[in-house]
């Protein structure tokens, strides 16, 4: 069986737009690491908080769960969230779960 992966977590601050790219596995013990990081990234944050994925080789139901309350603190704070390019596993959570508009269109939870 393969090592997990440790989660990689780079921010870049551009203007009043912060790009945070991801890499590695997002679950229970990673997932609180990622809400975190965002938060601290949403404080630099004025206008989008683009979010990269394309590393991300894993991801449960906690790293869905932390990408849902950062989406809530996007929205309380006026601030565009943006997925980017996404792994197919990220892809995939967001496809199960019943929420790729929410997350890659920006539709409400209900649709």
């Amino acid at each position: 069986m393969d090592a997990p992966q440790p989660l990689r977590l780079t921010a870049d601050h551009r203007g009043v737009s912060t790009v945070v790219s991801v890499a590695g596995e997002i679950d229970l013990a990673t997932a609180p690491k990622l809400e975190a990081f965002l938060r601290e990234q949403l404080d630099h944050t004025h206008a989008v908080l683009m979010v990269e994925m394309s590393g991300v080789n894993h991801m449960g139901s906690a790293g869905l769960r932390t990408l849902l309350e950062v989406r809530a603190e996007c929205d309380r704070r006026r601030i565009d969230l943006v997925f980017a390019e996404c792994s197919f596993i990220v892809l995939r959570t967001f496809e199960l779960s019943g929420l790729t508009g929410f997350f890659l269109r920006g539709e409400n939870v209900t649709g």
